[in-house]
């Protein structure tokens, strides 16, 4: 990530707005008591006409993506004279989209939100100092004090890189030759950006929610179910003992201050076709407003949920589903991976990394799964440069039937047939006639399959590639992969197939990333902040993924998949073809 400058402003708790809930001007100014709001609350004569919802689009594209609001490309200055891509160097990316800074490479880039700016700054240790030594290894890096900004005096540290006495920021920090009225906007952005706290987490009391479509099994809803449980409960059982503690008279550090949080769990049940999703999550939503969505597991497309949790800016963490969005810049839901779209990209990188691009078919089932896994292999192919597959979508009669099958590879003649469906294909798979007329290599998805991937018949094995989306490594853990560390290893085999790995997964991501992500916040309640900390947090080795990864933008925390094949036998061993991650 870039760093920037070392002089921008403090960083104590703040209270509202934009990434944190949606803020107003009449919000502000009715509680314009003390100077600061008293600032906020005053308009600007040259923002006259717009509305504020329009501010705080224009504002969020000039802070989040560097564009003006004409759309044009913001001019930003670097050391001086460099120009730099205010869209690959835009605000939101060192001051994070919550605006209250972050800290790499030994390089500070504070909070740039309003209440910290109009503001008095005095490094601690002093008032409101915190207490743990990164914390104050972190303050040592700012400036010793400067007094509060005033609209005028922030504007002018916008287009000349001055704070209110003339001190100079650091010379990474982008100057901004903007106009009048766009630089108006961006400050007005930045008064109201995190203004008050995000609903769902009055108090420090978290309110959660996990969604459960109706297609979802009973045995796969409680496997969803009883981790998301096990941590609240675990969660409130700690705050008991840690309120007890206090009245035994011990004092807590700074950082314990935050490490235990009350919560609790709303069931969001969805009933009825997808189209009807986001109704049914308005309602829930606007009934008992929640902090963030936790786990949650559906068989369908999870696009309507992904689109209402975008809309509400709600964070959903780690739902289970197979049809995640795959977006390079959506925000607000966090996924394990890509599903099946992840594992036809992964045999695009696979195929064309050992063999030529020609001759390559894909038969598609005409489902969600069988046109999500096309999707992969067909950008996969793209991102690399190579020649797109053929590809036909069949309906499950034509792949089941041997005599079509057989005449569509006679007709067509592939070297390499990916088959995107599911165990229904198999007994069609086994009569694929040698010769000529058949393909060298056959791909097929492991998750699509499930347990009937042993059903592969033997005679077929050498040609069939299977995308495995899962550890393969020995791993030491226990059965679920949590708690304490059992002396046994646990290694994948082929009892694994069709394992959905619900309650690990889930289980997994709760007691590392979601509590490490609370605890960073502290006491900045702000979805966006929550969603800023989890997008730094380390990479980590897991139960069930060779490792998950965080990085800023980044939403598909497991990025392999193996290309496997099957030993002869009733109990065949897995065999690696592939690394974890297929470049």
């Amino acid at each position: 990530m870039t760093t920037l400058l070392l002089t921008f402003f403090c960083a104590t708790p703040v209270m509202a707005g934009e990434g944190g809930g949606e803020s107003s001007v009449a919000a502000a100014a009715a509680t314009a008591t003390e100077p600061w709001r008293v600032e906020i609350a005053k308009p600007d004569p040259l923002l006259e006409g717009l509305s504020e919802a329009e501010i705080l689009r224009l504002g969020r594209q000039m802070y989040q993506d560097g564009l003006l609001p004409d759309g044009e490309v913001m001019e930003g200055y670097i050391r001086g004279d460099i120009e730099v891509d205010s869209t690959a160097f835009s605000c939101a990316s060192c001051h994070q989209r919550a605006g209250l800074g972050s800290f790499e490479g030994g390089v500070v880039t504070p909070p740039t939100t309003g209440k910290e700016l109009y503001q008095p700054y005095r490094r601690p240790p002093s008032l409101n100092d915190v207490d743990r030594i990164s914390g104050r290894y972190i303050y040592a890096k700012t400036i010793l004090e400067r007094p509060a900004y005033n609209r005028e005096t922030l504007k002018h540290a916008l287009l000349t890189g001055e704070d209110p006495v003339g001190e100079l920021f650091n010379d990474v920090m982008p100057r901004y030759p903007l106009g009048d009225r766009a630089l108006a906007i961006l400050v007005r952005y930045l008064e109201l950006l995190s203004l008050d706290f995000s609903p769902g987490a009055a108090n420090g009391n978290f309110r959660f929610a996990t969604i459960i479509t109706d297609d979802v099994s009973a045995r796969d809803r409680e496997a969803a179910l009883q981790p998301l449980q096990r941590f609240i409960y675990e969660q409130n059982q700690q705050v008991a003992m840690f309120r007890n503690f206090i009245k035994s008279g011990y004092t807590p550090t700074g950082d314990m201050r935050y490490a235990f949080r009350s919560a609790s769990l709303a069931i969001w049940d969805l009933k009825g076709p997808p189209e009807t999703w986001g109704e049914q999550l308005a309602a829930y939503q606007d009934r008992d407003q929640v902090f963030a969505v936790l786990g949650g597991i559906s068989n369908q497309d999870w696009r309507p949920i992904h689109t209402f949790c975008e809309s509400r800016r709600l964070p959903c963490l780690f739902p289970v589903t197979n049809l995640p969005v795959v977006s390079d810049h959506d925000w607000y839901t966090f996924y394990f991976n890509k599903g099946y779209y992840q594992e036809g990209d992964a045999a695009a990188h696979f195929l064309y990394r050992h063999a030529s691009t020609d001759g390559v078919l894909q038969l598609i089932q005409d489902s969600p799964a069988g046109r999500a896994l096309a999707a992969g292999f067909t950008a996969g192919s793209d991102d690399l440069g190579q020649q797109l597959p053929v590809s036909l979508t069949l309906s499950d009669q034509q792949l089941q039937d041997p005599q079509a099958l057989a005449a569509l590879l006679a007709e067509r003649k592939p070297r390499v047939l990916l088959l995107w469906a599911d165990a229904s294909v198999l007994p069609a798979l086994a009569k694929i006639p040698g010769g000529t007329a058949s393909p060298t290599q056959i791909f097929v998805s492991s998750t699509l399959l499930g347990k009937a991937l042993a059903e592969i018949p033997e005679t077929a094995r050498e040609q069939v590639f299977i995308s495995w989306p899962f550890r393969l490594k020995p791993y030491v853990g226990d059965e679920e992969g949590t708690g304490f560390l059992s002396r046994k290893p646990i290694e994948t085999t082929w009892k694994s197939f069709g394992a959905p790995r619900i309650t690990s997964r889930i289980a997994t991501v709760l007691d590392s990333c979601v509590i490490e992500g609370l605890q960073d916040i502290e006491n900045n309640l702000y979805r966006d902040h929550l969603l800023d900390e989890m997008s730094m947090q380390m990479d980590r080795v897991v139960f069930d993924y060779e490792r998950i990864s965080f990085g800023p933008g980044q939403r598909y925390i497991s990025k392999g998949c193996y290309i496997i094949q099957l030993g002869p036998g009733p109990e065949p061993e897995l065999i690696p073809r592939s690394e974890w991650v297929i470049h």
